[in-house]
């Protein structure tokens, strides 16, 4: 009997979950009071093909015309010879404006990513629910394929207001649930402004208590957290949550990676250094680190970075930013959490192009006892160079060791073949290989590869042996919690 896989990172969110101005503070000009979600909606409906009848009918007739009219240029050698001429020019022009768009100075990486996502959204802002896109993501797979589908609360994003919002969302991936059963594995979404705004309230009103209830009822199967939308993941209003989540080995995936999904509101002055990490300044005394950022893209990073999750299940760190007493300080060491993405890809070619720092060249064969007896990242006296120099991979890597239960997914990063050869390498290391997990993180990813291509191709470079590893068995440990076993 085979083994079923398991996409341990998928989204089915569609285009009226995400925030109205969705591309504020990425969008120049103020055009993100212009170019909208609805907008982009509305475009898709009316002027492609797929979405509008009458547009393909129209489109179509349009072509008909053109060959038509080729043909009848075909009757004379001065209308050959103009045709060709203006095609010339047109696709010199063309051509010059195609680079133009992709010049790094003009356009900054985050607007070329952000024009990258709006065209993902709007392919499918077609999909009026959720179904229906999980429904197409289950054709690129096997039909034993199982699959984590992670909702995205984004109404505290401070980017306007989506059309459904996420409790709405919520309701319909539970129903989705009571439908494909075992198929179908959605993960909750733990925002603390959603928590303290709600702690007040009763019954389901009361998101903390509504999302134990999900859980406990296994409707639910894990939380996710997403940082980046700002806040850090030790904020005092999940401490509860963990405790609920520990005591329970539900697992949680949250987002490790820099992206254009961030807060864009305006920078909190107490954001301005970090609330636990500490630096030697001169003279001896400790100064938490600088954190100097101004722009929410560059800022939010500072949430996202995977050293806060050390921050989180090291009970000496997290009891000062609690103030309590060490014996008081809840021990989050076995909380069971899966960093999304890696780091990233940008982190793991820094990674890779970094010779020159020791903590950039920690991944290695050596057994966990050996390995534990050098310094690494989580260890290093000086936690500000660590935060500003090391690669997120050195700092995952590390806290996958050091940690029982802290694992990684892939999602993303696959699309880039040249990382393979590095995973394969970790996939061989006997103190992370159980502990790294497949996703794709559709339907994000489409921008850059179909998902059929990404793990069919990734399947095809590690063999079934090792690709059953992190799709299969390493997932269903994952999963499993006091209420089910995978």
């Amino acid at each position: 009997m085979r083994k079923p896989i398991y996409n341990i990172h998928t989204h089915i969110f569609t285009i009226d979950h995400v925030p109205n101005k969705f591309g504020k503070r990425l969008m120049p000009l103020g055009l993100h009071h212009i170019i909208t979600m609805r907008f982009v909606k509305w475009y898709y409906k009316n002027f492609t093909s797929r979405g509008n009848y009458k547009f393909k009918v129209f489109k179509n007739r349009l072509t008909t015309f053109r060959y038509l009219l080729l043909d009848f240029m075909k009757w004379t050698i001065i209308l050959q010879l103009i045709n060709k001429l203006v095609l010339f020019v047109l696709r010199w022009v063309f051509k010059i404006l195609t680079n133009f768009f992709r010049v790094d100075f003009v356009f900054s990486k985050a607007t070329r990513e952000t024009v990258k996502r709006f065209l993902t959204l709007g392919r499918y802002s077609l999909y009026e629910d959720q179904s229906k896109i999980f429904d197409l993501l289950t054709k690129s797979y096997d039909s034993n394929t199982r699959f984590v589908v992670l909702s995205m609360d984004m109404d505290y994003m401070d980017a306007g207001e989506p059309t459904i919002p996420y409790m709405d969302q919520l309701e319909e991936l539970r129903i989705i649930k009571q439908r494909k059963k075992d198929k179908f594995l959605p993960f909750l979404f733990l925002d603390p402004r959603r928590i303290a705004a709600t702690k007040h309230e009763l019954k389901n009103h009361n998101y903390e208590n509504y999302a134990k209830h999900l859980l406990h009822t296994q409707q639910f199967d894990g939380i996710k957290l997403y940082p980046a939308l700002g806040y850090y993941p030790f904020d005092k209003d999940l401490i509860e949550m963990y405790r609920f989540a520990q005591e329970n080995e539900i697992p949680i995936l949250t987002h490790c990676i820099a992206g254009t999904v961030f807060f864009r509101g305006d920078k909190n002055a107490t954001w301005s250094s970090h609330p636990i990490l500490k630096y030697n300044k001169k003279g001896g005394h400790l100064e938490p680190i600088p954190l100097p950022q101004k722009s929410g893209l560059q800022f939010t990073t500072n949430f996202t970075h995977p050293l806060n999750y050390h921050c989180l299940m090291n009970r000496n760190l997290l009891k000062d930013y609690l103030g309590t007493s060490l014996e008081d300080t809840p021990d989050f060491s076995k909380l069971k959490l899966c960093l999304a993405h890696f780091g990233g890809e940008e982190e793991w070619k820094k990674y890779m192009k970094d010779g020159w720092n020791t903590y950039n060249k920690n991944i290695n064969h050596d057994t966990k006892e050996a390995y534990l007896k050098y310094k690494n990242t989580l260890n290093h006296g000086n936690q500000r160079t660590i935060w500003w120099n090391a690669s997120w991979l050195s700092v995952i890597y590390d806290l996958m060791v050091a940690y029982d239960n802290v694992y990684a997914d892939i999602s993303f990063i696959l699309h880039d073949q040249d990382l393979f050869p590095l995973l394969r390498f970790l996939l061989e290391d006997d103190k992370v290989k159980h502990k790294i997990l497949f996703g794709s993180d559709y339907y994000v990813v489409s921008q850059k590869n179909t998902e059929k291509d990404l793990h069919l191709n990734l399947r095809g470079y590690l063999g079934n042996d090792l690709f059953e590893m992190i799709a299969s068995d390493n997932p269903r440990r994952f999963l499993s919690t006091k209420f089910k076993e995978y």
